[in-house]
């Protein structure tokens, strides 16, 4: 329980600044009511004022000094003054002033002219406040080049809130060796004027000019609400004049709304993708996850980590995180329990398709809604390993599905791919016939199955930017698959965000799509990607095609042909209408393909798949139970 704030911050404790401030501010107060006495008399002090003067010069300065340590004047450090820390100065003086006045004036009536007690006060008022003007100058003075052999000159972009902050903790703490040298603002009433003396030195337009004129060697974006397309430009620009660029988070990342040099950090791909992230506003879904046992499978994957954060934010009764992975379990979930709050995190290490073991996680912990995050989905590796990618994905699905509407669920989010459409893989397959598998059972349960598709899903395990950046690391060469090779993009917050709107929106049966723009080639990431890492394609690090592997497609679709496509409440939420199913003939094929997974034969799992394919995921609209 925090403590109440006083009026009065009354502490015996006193550093050295504190200390200093006392002995400097006795010297003023004796200083300022000896002047006042001369000033006021032209120096010929009559002898009746000098007796005054001489008696109550100490308990004068004594009172002021009691005033200013109660009002925790003496508590603070003045070289990082604030104008909240002047005004506290301010009105010390005027209360210690008025003291004096009760004092000598109204108290001991003494015959002291009322010019002096004036003077006194301005005096004292001025030369505190004058004094620790001073000690602040001092320090800003401290952090200009020349004081520093290695000071670095940096270049702000953004004149607004965010820009001052950082601007002003650079000037505070000259250790750092930042010295900010001007802003860059688009806003055409901000040219030439000053934020914490910082001067601005122009618009975009004229960014490489200013590099070059004041020997700029880095550029800070400040400007959390910009666009893609201006940090993009930013980036280019400096990185065309060889001067590095780094960047704020996005206001979306930043959660308690407050900024500091620590949050600065490289320029990712994510920040130059070729659209505007997709933002939601996660208080108006709250409502969902807010004070309910919520489980999410394959919550130490990259993706189940990031709702696991999402959702903790967003206050549940209980977060129960299950997944194979000891290692990636216990780092969520030492990460969630340094968080504030007394939230229960709880991991849980378990198979998804073991029936038992997900039974009983279920019974002791009952959870409301699960997201079922939980997959093998590295393209390749699944065309090695048939069985087990038909297993996990699809009959492990079935059993947590199965469970939570055995124990009452309120809801199922079931996390896909655009893989799932039109698959030529493995992996795309056992996707496309667990969202089949999904949209049976929401037929008639009252678990509410929701379906969410993804885009690939940038910097996330297994993803193509770990490994181009490993392979920027080496010197090269960077791989990819073919020239022509596209597809859609999304960030993990989007991706996160996206799954806990669908969840509030889901009545039951849904597929949501995030709107997700043009698809980008690979090859133009692997680009920016090289640039990015401050060198340049096809000179420094080059660029190999090797083949398409097995599995990949030159481009995704996030619909079938046979979908009817749906705009929601969301402008970037997309909905899919998926034909009706055989659900009969369904469910006997699902028989037979677990039947051919449990007997271990590859080459009978693949017919059965081709199989089904035809019958169930080839677009032939098929009536349920054949009518």
């Amino acid at each position: 329980m925090k403590p109440k704030k006083s009026f009065f911050n009354i502490t015996f404790k006193l550093n050295r600044y504190g200390v200093l401030g006392i002995i400097v501010d006795a010297i003023i107060f004796a200083a300022s009511f000896a002047i006042a006495f001369v000033w006021r008399y032209d120096v010929d002090i009559p002898n009746a004022q000098l007796i005054i003067l001489r008696n109550f010069i100490l308990p004068v300065v004594l009172i002021k000094l009691v005033i200013f340590y109660l009002w925790g004047i003496y508590h603070r450090v003045w070289r990082y003054a604030s104008v909240n820390s002047f005004l506290n100065i301010g009105l010390a003086n005027v209360v210690g002033s008025l003291a004096v006045v009760a004092l000598l004036f109204f108290i001991l009536r003494l015959p002291i002219a009322r010019g002096v007690l004036a003077l006194d006060g301005l005096l004292s008022l001025a030369l505190t406040t004058g004094a620790r003007f001073v000690m602040r100058g001092l320090r800003e003075f401290r952090s200009k080049s020349f004081w520093f052999a290695s000071v670095k000159p940096i270049l702000i972009a953004g004149a607004g809130d965010t820009g001052a902050a950082i601007v002003r903790e650079m000037l505070s703490r000259p250790e750092m060796a930042f010295q900010p040298i001007g802003f860059i603002d688009d806003d055409p009433l901000k040219q030439g004027m000053q934020v914490h003396g910082v001067r601005i030195l122009g618009t975009r337009a004229n960014l490489s000019k200013i590099l070059q004129q004041h020997q700029v060697k880095e550029v800070i974006i400040c400007m959390p609400n910009s666009s893609r397309a201006v940090i993009r430009d930013i980036f280019f620009r400096c990185q065309e004049a060889g001067v590095k660029c780094r960047t704020l988070p996005g206001i979306y990342q930043i959660i308690d709304g407050k900024v500091n040099i620590s949050q600065i950090r490289e320029v990712g791909v994510e920040d130059i993708l070729g659209r505007e992230p997709v933002t939601i506003d996660l208080d108006k879904v709250a409502s969902l996850i807010a004070g309910k046992a919520i489980l999410v499978t394959g919550a130490s994957g990259s993706i189940g980590a990031e709702l696991c954060r999402q959702i903790y934010q967003l206050k549940p009764a209980s977060l129960i995180m299950v997944d194979q992975n000891e290692s990636g379990l216990f780092q969520i979930e030492q990460e969630l329990s340094m968080r504030q709050g007394a939230i229960p995190a709880i991991p849980v290490i378990a198979d998804i398709t073991n029936r038992t073991r997900i039974k009983a996680i279920f019974d002791k912990h009952r959870p409301s809604i699960v997201f079922h995050a939980a997959a093998y989905k590295h393209v390749p590796m699944m065309e090695k390993c048939l069985t087990e990618a038909i297993d996990n994905n699809v009959f492990g699905t079935r059993t947590v599905a199965e469970t939570a509407t055995q124990y009452g669920a309120e809801k199922f989010v079931f996390v896909s791919t655009d893989k799932a459409v039109e698959p030529i893989s493995v992996m795309g397959t056992s996707k496309a016939l667990a969202e089949k598998l999904v949209q049976t059972l929401a037929l008639d349960s009252p678990t509410k199955f929701i379906i969410v598709r993804f885009g690939n899903v940038l910097a996330s395990s297994g993803s193509v930017i770990p490994t181009f950046r490993q392979q920027i690391i080496r010197g090269g060469p960077v791989t990819v698959t073919h020239p022509e090779m596209t597809r859609y993009f999304m960030t993990i917050p989007e991706a996160m965000q996206l799954v806990i709107q669908a969840a509030a929106m889901g009545q039951g049966g849904e597929i949501f799509v995030l709107e997700m723009g043009e698809q980008i080639k690979i090859v133009e990431l692997a680009r920016n990607m090289i640039k990015l890492s401050g060198f340049t394609p096809d000179k420094d690090i080059p660029i190999v095609f090797t083949g398409i592997r097995p599995g990949e497609k030159l481009c995704e679709k996030l619909f079938w042909d046979h979908e009817e496509i749906v705009q929601t409440k969301h402008k970037k939420i997309l909905m899919a209408r998926n034909t009706s199913l055989d659900i009969a003939k369904f469910k006997d094929d699902i028989k037979q393909l677990e039947k051919a997974i449990n007997l271990g034969k590859p080459e009978k799992v693949q017919e059965i798949l081709s199989q089904m394919y035809a019958s169930h995921l080839g677009g032939t609209r098929v009536e349920k139970n054949g009518e």
